[in-house]
């Protein structure tokens, strides 16, 4: 066990073995499942690895659900009014399911008081009325923060339709957690959706924006270091980066702690990625690496206590 307190603040969950066993067959369809992704399954990740509190990020993937279901009911009308309609109800459902995800997490924290939830949002498929209304609702039900994912929304840092969002956060004081670096972007090879880059302009509109890049911008180190530089209020989290590290092609610890003190001890946060990576494992790793104690402190929960608003 750790001689230091961990708040894991990048953990998925899911009402159901079943959902999330899906959720990431969806993301890698040839990697085994090893945990399916349940609130006992954290549970019990977070007795043997030593961890105080995780935060479920709750990720609905409206994008994808609603392409899906969009092939079911094809072809659709010709007529521009009928196909609109068919189109609008659609996304309309996918926005419901969303929010009665968070409507879950909700009910799962109050059960549990070693969980906080992070409420999903999607500004792309929700009106700016509905994206208020719904961070509100769900801070006002002990929602700690919201998420998104630049690559399911497709949609980069700084699309306006975020503003509402930061705006909202940034007056009731709570943090937005996005996906960061990986995965395509627009066509023709652009910059991948979740690049750090594109949340400056948003940093910089909203000075008391608390704002978490996930993954340590995964493969865009340089815009790491740039934004934590100059943006006190952003963080990141090192959800992933433990992966087969010191391993044959994997990324390495002094490699890593040198990213880290970069950019900041103060700015990373510590996190898994749980159900894809194993808290336990992370727990271990983290005592190994090169760090400081007062180092491993801050990383392991006090700048996630500062970053969230708890004791």
């Amino acid at each position: 066990m750790p001689d230091f307190e961990i708040i894991d603040v990048h953990t998925h969950t899911f009402a159901s073995a079943e959902r999330g066993i899906r959720w990431q067959k969806g993301i890698a369809p040839d990697r085994e499942v090893e945990r399916a992704g349940t609130t006992d399954e954290l549970l019990d990740c977070m007795k043997r690895g030593g961890i105080s509190r995780s935060v479920m990020l709750m990720y609905t993937p409206t994008r994808f659900m609603y392409e899906a279901q969009i092939k079911r009911v094809s072809p659709l009308p010709d007529d521009p009014a009928k196909r609109e309609a068919i189109e609008r109800e659609t996304k309309d459902l996918m926005v419901q399911r969303m929010i009665m995800n968070n409507e879950w997490a909700c009910e799962e924290i109050k059960k549990n008081p070693q969980l906080m939830a992070f409420a999903g949002l999607d500004p792309v498929y929700m009106s700016e009325e509905t994206l208020i209304g719904e961070i509100e609702d769900k801070v006002a039900k002990g929602c700690k923060g919201v998420k998104i994912v630049p690559l399911a929304l497709a949609i980069y840092g700084n699309d306006k339709r975020l503003w509402p969002v930061y705006d909202t956060i940034s007056r009731l004081g709570v943090p937005m957690l996005s996906q960061a670096g990986g995965g395509p972007g627009e066509a023709g090879g652009k910059d991948a959706w979740g690049r750090p880059k594109y949340f400056g302009e948003a940093l910089q509109d909203f000075p008391c924006l608390k704002l978490i890049l996930a993954h340590m911008g995964q493969g865009y180190k340089e815009d790491m270091i740039d934004l934590c530089s100059r943006f006190p209020n952003l963080s990141t989290d090192i959800s992933g980066q433990l992966t087969d590290l010191d391993q044959p092609g994997g990324r390495q610890s002094d490699e890593l702690v040198q990213f880290i003190r970069t950019c900041g001890v103060e700015h990373v946060m510590w996190g898994t990625n749980f159900p894809m990576n194993n808290p336990v494992l992370y727990s271990e790793l983290t005592e190994k690496l090169p760090l400081t104690s007062e180092e491993k402190e801050l990383i392991g929960s006090k700048n996630a206590k500062r970053v969230i608003g708890i004791n």
